[in-house]
């Protein structure tokens, strides 16, 4: 496929990533309706016995509550995801400029990781966000794990052609 159409392709997803990190936390609170889902469920037993600190907070239902567990894990889940797809974006146009896969890697891999910072600092002067270490390396992680994974259905793909 053209370069263009990847490119097109790119800067929507950036663009989709932008809307939401513009979002307050307000505008995306998940919570009344995982309120309304889990009101009948004994998930708070099952992870009871989960827990971990994020970004200097303790994570577990003791704490949070079973709402707000899941949410975390929901939006944590989310910010993987949109950063798999920009990663796999970024690989995908960076193979139509450099020859070089590794080299195209590289560079799809610190574009993730410019646009996890900027990203970031967006936030940080959105209101009822916050902005977090921690969230660039998950936004990283998540872009990584896209290039990667383009990395290798491209290679089995050679392989079995």
């Amino acid at each position: 496929m053209k370069l263009e159409f990847f490119i097109v392709f790119l800067v929507l997803w950036v663009l989709l990533i932008f809307f939401f990190s513009s979002q307050s936390y307000s505008e995306q609170n998940l919570t009344p309706y995982l309120a309304i889902l889990l009101s009948d469920s004994s998930l708070d037993k099952v992870f009871s016995s989960i827990q971990f600190t994020y970004a200097g907070r303790e994570i577990s239902v003791s704490n949070l509550g079973i709402v707000h567990f899941i949410e975390f894990f929901i939006r944590k889940a989310a910010y993987l995801f949109v950063f798999f797809v920009l990663g796999s974006l970024s690989w995908l146009v960076s193979t139509r400029i450099w020859k070089s896969k590794v080299i195209a890697a590289i560079v799809a891999a610190f574009f993730i990781f410019l646009y996890a910072c900027l990203d970031e600092i967006h936030q940080h002067y959105t209101s009822g966000r916050s902005s977090l270490v921690e969230g660039v390396l998950l936004d990283t992680c998540g872009g990584i794990l896209g290039i990667v994974t383009c990395l290798v259905v491209f290679r089995m793909k050679k392989r079995n052609t």
